[in-house]
C-alpha cells in the first residue's frame, strides 16, 4: 500500500516503521516528504528553491545596478553638453549639420585656381555670305566702283 502512517518504531509484518510516523511496506508509493495530495512539502525541493532564488535575486540586482549606471552617464552627458552651450536633445542633428558644412566634405581641387579677369568676347569672323553682302552694299551706296567690287568679290571667294 506504499507509506502509511504508522504507530511507532517497529518492525511488524506488514513493514519497518521509520521515525516520521510511515510504515514502509516494500510498495513503491507516494515517498517521504509528499503528501496524499501529491503536493510537495517545502521542505522537499530546499536546494533548488534557495538556488533559484539566488539566481533570481543576483539578476534583479544587476538590472537594478545596470539601470542606475545608465541614468548616472546619461545625466553626466546632457551636463557636459549644456555646459558646452549644445542642446543635449538635438546634439545628433547638430552635429551633421556641423560636417555637412565643414571644408572636408568640400570636393579636393586639383590645382590651386587662378584668378583670371574675364576675356572680352572675340566677335566672330563673318562668314562669306555675310562679306558678300556687305560687298553689294558697299556698292549700292557709291562707296565702292564695280571695278573694286569685283576684286574684292572674287578675294573673298578665294578665302
Amino acid at each position: 500500500m506504499g507509506w502509511m502512517p504508522g504507530v511507532g518504531l517497529t518492525f511488524d509484518d506488514s513493514g519497518f516503521v521509520d521515525d516520521s510516523g510511515y510504515i514502509d511496506d516494500g510498495v513503491i508509493g507516494v515517498p517521504p516528504g509528499m503528501d496524499d495530495g501529491g503536493f510537495m512539502d517545502p521542505t522537499g525541493m530546499d536546494g533548488m528553491a534557495s538556488g533559484f532564488s539566488a539566481v533570481f535575486g543576483l539578476v534583479l540586482v544587476l538590472g537594478i545596478v545596470g539601470a542606475v549606471f545608465g541614468l548616472v552617464i546619461r545625466a553626466r552627458k546632457y551636463r557636459i553638453l549644456s555646459d558646452a552651450g549644445i542642446d543635449p536633445l538635438t546634439v545628433d542633428a547638430q552635429i551633421a549639420a556641423k560636417v555637412l558644412r565643414s571644408d572636408a566634405l568640400a570636393p579636393a581641387a586639383s590645382e590651386p585656381a587662378v584668378a583670371t579677369p574675364p576675356a572680352a568676347p572675340t566677335p566672330a569672323a563673318p562668314t562669306i555670305e555675310q562679306r558678300l553682302i556687305e560687298l553689294d552694299g558697299l556698292r549700292a551706296r557709291g562707296i565702292i566702283s564695280d571695278e573694286e567690287h569685283r576684286e574684292a568679290r572674287a578675294a573673298v571667294l578665294k578665302g
